[in-house]
Formats: C-alpha cells, structure tokens, sequence
C-alpha cells in the first residue's frame, strides 16, 4: 500500500539540498519556538555548508517543477514542518502523503515530538508501521518569554540548605551533575539512560556542558558536600529561540521555592546570554512545574504532543 501511496502522491521526501536552506529557514521563521527543533539543523547547514543525514525535504509537483512544501528533522527525535497552501487548506494532501513517504524511507526515531495537531495526525498514519507506541503524550503545554521575569522570593531556609548562586556547569561538576540528570530523566522518560544507551546520553550531556549550556546551583543540605539542588540545559537552540528542557530540583527541597527562584535566574542568564526568547513545553498533567512557570512568567503559545518508542 505504502508504494502505490507514493505512486500518486503528488510529493516526494527526499534529502534537503543545500539550495534549500533559506527557504526552509523561512518557513521555520513562521513560528520559532514550534520549529526550534528543525531550525538549530538547518542553521548549523547554513553556517557549515554542509546538511545533516537527518535533513529532508518535502517537495511538491508544481506543473514541471517540484517546489519545496515542507521539511523533516529525523534524527534522536522527529520534528516536522508542513505549512498548509490554499490548495490544501487542511493539510490533508501533504500529510497523506508524507506519511507514506515516513514509512517507505525513514527510520523510526525514538520519539515524534512537536506541535499537537501535526504529530498526532502523522502518529495515526504511520501507526500501523510505526507502533506500537511505548508512551503517547498528546497534550504537552508550550510555553515560552520574550520578557525577564521579577525577582523571585528567596527559597524557604530553616537554616538546613546553604545555596550557591546559579551558574553556568563545567566538567568539574559532571561528577555530581549527571545522577542529578539521571534522577530527572527517569522520572521524566521512565527508564533508566545508564542502562539503556549510557554511551549516547552521556555524550550528549558532556556536550551541552563543554557548549555552555548546562545550568547548575549547588548547595549544601543539613551541612552535607555541595550537591546538585537545581539544573536545566538547554537542549535545544535556533531561531532566536532556547528551549529549556532537563529542569530538576532536589527532592529534598521541593516545596520551598527553589524552583521558582532558579527559573527566574536561568531565564535571566538566558536572554542575557544565549537568546531573546526562552521557551519549553511540559505535560499539562505537572501541576507543580506549572505553576512554577507561570509564576516566573512564562506564557503558553502552543500544544505539543511526543510519542515515545
């Protein structure tokens, strides 16, 4: 079926070419912080002259020629962008038949992860191929501030928890920074990264560190050594945009504000520092990092879903 799907279908998947950057660039342009994703590849093509392997193009029959109409990142995570035409007012067309073109020419990612009504939609044609899904969360809130946030209260102390200023990681905090990030993907992810692919989550830790974007504050418990108390990377970084992902605090001292005042100091060093906009998107189910967020300033723009593998 997926073969006479691609027989008709009036797109083609193919890889980007380097001609079509700027384009692509244009069309992520239309919502930064729903394409961040996509955009951090296809800057880095830009910058490098050289498009990733897990750059595609969407290309649509236009009478002899073939125009660009969409793009997909299919690396860790699969992201698209697929702009809807006056010809194609639903989407329909294009998402029929890049959908089959997923199935015949990509490999399934470990998870699909972006704006709600485009990955949902994808997710139930693909499926049948593609399924079962380990995990589905269809209603993940995106949130994002151009703005700083106001200065938050100082976290609660009965004089147990000394804290460090919030700064920027460095290698010499990797020894206690990852079973902090561990612990937070975990809860987050379900399953243990130790275990299962150590060799590819800690190269990606070590490199957000050595890239300046891991955020640690250190503080000492009941006058125990200086641990991990509050932590955030910036996973992912284009268009203007930083999205914040990883963000953890101490069990010991949820509760008590830390969160609320790491947050504030983190959106700060990030506008300063990295970019404009500051953005994440969080299950809508996590009352408490939701009220975090919306203290701190953070507004939603958006509904994302992922579908985990």
């Amino acid at each position: 079926m997926t073969d006479s799907l691609l027989r008709r279908a009036q797109q083609t998947l193919a890889p980007l070419q380097r001609r079509e950057v700027e384009a692509a660039l244009e069309m992520c342009a239309v919502d930064p912080v729903a394409t961040v994703l996509p955009t951090m590849h296809l800057e880095l093509a830009r910058d490098s002259g050289v498009v990733p392997r897990g750059m595609w193009a969407v290309r649509r029959r236009n009478g002899m020629q073939r125009e660009l109409a969409g793009i997909l990142w299919n690396g860790a995570n699969l992201s698209a962008v697929l702009p809807v035409t006056p010809d194609d007012p639903t989407g329909e067309e294009l998402r029929a038949g890049v959908s089959a073109a997923m199935v015949a020419r990509l490999t399934r990612p470990a998870a699909l992860v972006g704006n709600a009504s485009l990955i949902l939609d994808l997710w139930g044609r693909v499926e049948p191929w593609w399924g079962p899904a380990r995990e589905l969360r269809p209603c993940q809130l995106s949130m994002a501030m151009s703005v700083d946030p106001a200065p938050q209260p100082a976290p609660a102390s009965d004089g147990d928890v000394e804290l460090a200023p919030l700064r920027i990681a460095t290698m010499d905090d990797y020894s206690i920074l990852l079973p902090a990030c561990v612990h937070m993907f975990r809860a987050e992810v379900g399953y243990d990264p130790l275990r299962h692919g150590r060799a590819a989550y800690e190269d990606r830790l070590q490199y957000l560190v050595r890239a300046g974007r891991s955020y640690v504050q250190l503080g000492s418990i009941r006058g125990k050594r200086p641990e991990v108390v509050f932590k955030a990377e910036i996973g992912v970084l284009g268009g203007g945009v930083a999205q914040i992902q990883g963000v953890w605090t101490h069990p010991e001292l949820r509760g008590r504000g830390v969160a609320r005042a790491g947050m504030a100091d983190l959106v700060r060093a990030v506008r300063a520092d990295v970019a404009p906009v500051a953005s994440l998107y969080v299950n809508d189910f996590n009352a408490p990092a939701l009220a975090v967020y919306r203290a701190v300033g953070f507004a939603d723009v958006g509904t994302f879903a992922t579908v985990m593998f």
